[in-house]
């Protein structure tokens, strides 16, 4: 075996064990997405469960990749690399094709945060069990909103008092009657009954910045993160093909 060869086994072993350590990142991040996940998902129409097990797929998937290259570069099995490099080939154009539709249909999470946080503010409240104690999911998923986000309805705090008639469960007999109370979670500091009289826009112990731009910004940042990672990913991908091309030919 040549000195250029080996440098190539090592540099392909390297490559591999970056490829295998970042599938495993993605399974990481699939799994935090589906159990994180499920106190909003019903906020944006259940559309955290098929991120979070593509995620969970590819990943592990790309590790399994990752471990096949480092035995195929170790017993230069040139069948192996062949495999190997055509998995690989195939998962850059999905995650290239995946980008692409990603960043095309990257204005629709507005609409879908927007429609989320309205269908909730108008069903708040209203599967709840108040003698068992016990919230219902759409509850549960404002209320984590509001608290994970320190903000309050959709644009404002303003959104929970009567008049805007957009929590209209919050607002109804059934409801509470309330006039202008948010929910507690509204609160910059958690009290029972500290949303009373807080739904005017002004009142200080209250968070009276919406939740919708908030929630954009919150998706518009890991969409970079996701964005800068997923550019790395496809170029060890490339390098690591391209390796074992060459010690496959060699």
């Amino acid at each position: 075996m040549g000195f250029g060869e080996n440098i190539m086994k090592t540099l392909m072993i390297i490559f591999n064990a970056i490829v295998w350590i970042l599938g495993l990142v993605l399974f990481v991040i699939g799994i935090v997405v589906l159990v994180e996940g499920r106190n909003w998902d019903d906020i944006i129409d259940g559309k955290t469960v098929p991120v979070s097990v593509m995620l969970i797929i590819v990943g592990l998937v790309i590790a399994v990749v990752g471990f096949l290259g480092c035995c195929g570069a170790m017993k230069q099995n040139g069948n192996m690399l062949l495999i190997y490099a055509i998995i690989l080939g195939v998962i850059i154009i999905v995650q290239l094709i995946a980008g692409i539709l990603a960043f095309i249909y990257s204005d629709e999470a507005e609409v879908y945060v927007n429609d989320g946080l309205r269908k909730g503010l108008q069903d708040y409240g209203k599967n709840d069990n108040a003698v068992a104690g016990e919230k219902s999911i759409i509850t549960e998923g404002i209320d984590w909103f509001q608290e994970k986000f320190s903000c309050c309805g959709v644009l404002s705090s303003k959104d929970w008092a009567r008049s805007m008639s957009i929590a209209t469960y919050w607002i109804s007999p059934s409801g509470g009657n309330h006039e202008y109370d948010t929910p507690d979670s509204c609160c910059k500091t958690m009290a029972k009954g500290c949303g009373t009289n807080g739904a005017t826009g002004v009142a200080t112990t209250i968070n009276n910045d919406g939740c919708l731009d908030k929630g954009i910004d919150f998706f518009k940042e890991y969409a970079l993160i996701s964005g800068v990672c997923g550019f790395l990913f496809i170029l060890f991908e490339a390098v690591a093909v391209v390796i074992a091309c060459i010690l496959r030919r060699s």
